[in-house]
């Protein structure tokens, strides 16, 4: 498990990579809140995400209902394709349609 977190003119970047499974998903947790505690917009970079179950999706998700109703942007960045197919499998993507946006 790996993650970085930077904050830039208002906006949290965050690097994640590894799993994100039932195993890591309280330390993906308690970092991601770090970054909705800082102001602005959170963008993530889930390139590096190597695996991820149901437990990482609801992180993922909790984290997207958080910021909307802060009226923040969560963004992706880039998104490995093990996200892609999870999501896709989950019937996901219109859910992260506006995070997904900007993901390379």
């Amino acid at each position: 498990m790996n993650a970085s977190e930077q904050t830039i003119l208002g906006t949290a970047h965050v690097v994640i990579a590894g799993e994100m499974t039932i195993y890591t998903a309280r330390d993906w947790r308690d970092r991601l809140l770090i970054a909705m505690e800082a102001p602005g917009d959170v963008v993530l970079d889930l390139s590096g995400v190597s695996d991820i179950d149901a437990a990482g999706i609801q992180l993922l998700a909790s984290l997207a209902l958080e910021a909307r109703a802060a009226e923040r942007a969560l963004r992706f960045s880039a998104v490995s394709l093990r996200i892609l197919e999870a999501f896709e499998f989950c019937r996901l993507m219109d859910f992260f349609k506006d995070a997904l946006a900007g993901a390379r």
